[in-house]
């Protein structure tokens, strides 16, 4: 997970300098396509986790 998070922020930074926004806003973020185990994360569809202990 950690790593799509890094690709997002990685590409949702380099949209923001090209299109002269040099902002990461959400609607930014909203048209970044990422993995699709993210994808399914953000819908509710994986299993949660449950912490140790």
């Amino acid at each position: 997970m950690i790593g799509s998070l890094s690709h997002l922020i990685r590409a949702a930074a380099v949209t923001a300098i090209l299109d002269g926004s040099e902002r990461i806003t959400r609607s930014v973020l909203t048209t970044i396509r990422i993995d699709h185990s993210s994808e399914s994360t953000q819908s509710g569809q994986s299993t949660p986790r449950r912490s140790a202990g």
